[in-house]
């Protein structure tokens, strides 16, 4: 079997289907730029991080902590319309 089929499997209409345990790794440095910036953000509302950020001060009237947690929804949403801009899918 040659290196491309590996992944791939026939059924019996003769249809190419993934396997289930294949996982597509980045390849291309669009996709290798877009899978850093998801696991930075998976990576800032870990607990160490969010240790940091437990702390007293206020930033437009909200805890920091606070503050990360919405801000996180913004930055996953500008990484997605990027990586749609991109075509990395």
């Amino acid at each position: 079997m040659n290196e491309e089929v590996k992944s791939v499997e026939k059924t019996e209409n003769k249809e190419l289907k993934m396997k289930a345990t294949v996982m597509a790794r980045p390849r291309k440095p669009k996709e290798v730029i877009i899978f850093i910036l998801m696991i930075l953000v998976i990576l800032s509302v870990i607990v160490p991080f969010v240790n940091v950020l437990n702390v007293s001060t206020l930033i437009l009237g909200m805890p920091v902590l606070m503050f990360w947690s919405i801000m996180i929804i913004p930055i996953v949403t500008l990484i997605l319309i990027l990586a749609y801009k991109w075509e990395v899918h």
